[in-house]
């Protein structure tokens, strides 16, 4: 069996210490090395197939190059695997590696923080009061909506608002929100609603009618049937996103009816289907991938060494209250066929 190869192994064929060896290999640029120094070092490793120890590398720095991305309970669906996705894309940028998990139940987050040492940590779903400062106490940089957005709609992404916009300025006033009934969706389905809601408010809309459903038009022609009924019947309804829209439209075609004459109907996400529905659907595109690189910046900004991720805080500040913000991705509206 070959004997696993060393760090001294490594200092002995390169001429130099064991700390030189280590700060050319975890890249300590505060260190004063050569540029011949440091080439003989690499090269060593090279030659000798030397992988370092990350275990090792986590007890010296305190943390190891995972960059944790928590996810919210519910299932991955294009958008959140598209904002995942990017995020991995821009750490491995920084030589770092990203690694998602779901969110934990109340009080698992920080135990699972403690014992990963991630170099930063990107939450897409919110943790209570305590459970966020017990992780901001630890030290590790985070990147999250929560608590850092002067308007409390934002963390929707600005989805909700315009669809209801769109919906009013087409003449509706009466409108409807399919929202999934799987409680593991419950934060972004509350997010959503505060949004539509305040949407509503602002432009003097009554309250929307919100139907908890699943994907099926067994599921969504009931919802139609009621929202049809009453001297003020809902015009139109908001999709929570472009598969509830689909299910929206199923639950009209059972009824023996169509959008727009019958029901406007709105998505959000514009998954690449929303094209080819029957009419096609009119959604809310939010750009998933600049999202991702977006929480990947924020997250990975404040660690010392990367170079990349400086040039892009210098160019697009983010993290800081004023210029929060900007690290959103502006939604759009897809106009099509079914409002």
């Amino acid at each position: 069996m070959h004997r696993k190869v060393t760090s001294h192994d490594v200092a002995r064929a390169a001429g130099v210490s064991r700390a030189t060896v280590s700060y050319v290999l975890d890249g300590r640029s505060a260190q004063s090395i050569s540029p011949a120094t440091r080439q003989r070092v690499l090269k060593a490793a090279q030659d000798l197939g030397y992988t370092p120890s990350a275990a090792a590398r986590t007890l010296r720095r305190g943390r190891s190059d995972l960059v944790l991305m928590l996810l919210p309970p519910e299932p991955l669906g294009r958008a959140l695997a598209m904002v995942l996705d990017a995020a991995s894309d821009w750490v491995e940028r920084q030589g770092l590696r990203l690694i998602a998990h779901r969110l934990p139940s109340r009080g698992g987050a920080v135990d699972l923080v403690r014992s990963l040492a991630p170099a930063a940590l990107i939450l897409i779903a919110p943790l209570d009061d305590a459970e966020l400062e017990a992780v901001r106490a630890t030290g590790i940089p985070v990147a999250t909506l929560q608590g850092q957005l002067a308007d409390p709609s934002s963390p929707d992404l600005g989805i909700g608002g315009l669809q209801i916009t769109h919906l009013a300025a087409a003449g509706h006033r009466r409108i409807g929100v399919a929202v999934p009934a799987d409680p593991s969706y419950g934060w972004r389905v509350e997010v959503r609603l505060a949004a539509i809601r305040e949407a509503c408010d602002r432009l003097g809309l009554p309250n929307p009618k919100v139907e908890p459903m699943s994907l099926s038009p067994e599921s969504a022609a009931p919802i139609i049937g009621r929202w049809r009924q009453g001297p003020e019947p809902v015009t139109a309804a908001c999709g929570f996103d472009d598969e509830y829209a689909f299910a929206l439209l199923a639950g009209l075609a059972a009824h023996g009816l169509s959008a727009p004459a019958d029901l406007a109907v709105i998505g959000a996400e514009d998954i690449p289907l929303a094209g080819l529905t029957v009419p096609p659907l009119t959604t809310v595109r939010v750009d998933a991938r600049r999202l991702g690189e977006r929480f990947a910046q924020l997250a990975t900004a404040p660690l010392a060494g990367s170079a990349a991720c400086q040039a892009e805080e210098a160019q697009h500040p983010v993290g800081k209250t004023a210029a929060a913000d900007q690290m959103l991705p502006p939604a759009t509206l897809v106009r099509r066929g079914s409002v």
